[in-house]
């Protein structure tokens, strides 16, 4: 018989930040259909997957007597408890939207969903929204569970044409050990000093230094403001032909670019703009040296 010990998983550093009720961090994956909803084939295919038996979708984040995080293995989860039909009002029953029509009631629904719409604690992590009469999938996963890296590779592993992907990600990436040892000792001193450098300047922004306020700038109960969706499209040869332009950089780093360089010229085309604006802001990169995850 197996013991309660063996199904308890400790949970990551991270992943219990993540968990916190003031972070409440949800991925929302908006995923586009080319034909109609099948709700009896969308929960076929999710109950024939590897995603509702890996632990992470398949566990309860829970504590011990000790204050600690863990992880706890459910036998078996209910897929109708996930997945759930939305149907919207604002789209008529009586004709057939257009594909705008369509792309702004998803924009809409996403952006209700990241105002005070939190993932039950009560199950695992993680639902499937289906969106009758919008030929689109929302996939919401808790980040505790994993980055945006790990939830593409979990569905290409899922339902991608390469059966292989899973075994890229969970395995590591260069079998030349000899020249990994080579060179651990270079990269640990690397990091130590990285580390220490980026954790002494994130101090120095947390405790002393002050951004300037502007346009973009949050305030007391910003989490429960109203949202606003807007998606544009982008050919990814594009993002790609530019990834290959610059050395040393991921598709992550192309979109980071454009974001930044989004707000920087949104900043200057409003009044209170100063000439030296500086704007601080964090995000949490996937450093994993896998390459099928690009």
């Amino acid at each position: 018989m197996e013991n309660k010990e063996d199904q308890l998983l400790l949970a990551s550093p991270f992943g219990q930040v993540y968990h916190r009720p003031e972070m409440g961090m949800i991925i929302n994956c908006a995923i586009g259909l080319t034909n109609p909803v099948d709700i009896d084939s969308i929960k076929w295919a999710f109950s024939n997957s590897i995603m509702v038996t890996h632990p992470r979708f398949s566990s309860l984040m829970t504590k011990d007597s000790n204050g600690r995080t863990y992880w706890q293995k459910l036998p078996s989860i209910n897929l109708d408890e996930h997945i759930i039909i939305i149907r919207r009002r604002d789209l008529s029953p009586n004709t057939t939207p257009t594909a705008q029509e369509k792309e702004d009631a998803v924009n809409a629904y996403l952006a209700e969903i990241t105002v005070a719409s939190p993932l039950s604690k009560e199950k695992p992590l993680w639902e499937l929204h289906v969106l009758i009469g919008m030929d689109c999938l929302v996939l919401r996963v808790h980040h505790s569970i994993g980055d945006g890296t790990s939830l593409m590779s979990m569905l290409s592993a899922c339902f991608g044409r390469n059966s292989n992907d899973m075994n890229h990600v969970a395995g590591r990436v260069g079998s030349n050990e000899r020249w990994q040892r080579e060179r651990r000792a270079r990269d640990w001193i690397k990091s130590l000093w990285y580390t220490m450098v980026f954790s002494g300047k994130l101090h120095w922004k947390m405790m002393v230094a002050r951004d300037e306020k502007t346009v973009i700038s949050g305030g007391r109960g910003v989490e429960l403001w109203p949202r606003k969706l807007v998606t544009l499209k982008f050919k990814l040869q594009d993002i790609k032909a530019i990834k290959k332009a610059v050395p040393h950089v991921t598709v992550n780093d192309v979109f980071l670019g454009m974001i930044s360089s989004g707000l920087s010229k949104y900043l200057q085309s409003t009044k209170d703009q100063q000439d030296k604006l500086q704007v601080t802001g964090i995000c949490a990169v996937n450093m994993r040296n896998v390459s099928a995850l690009q």
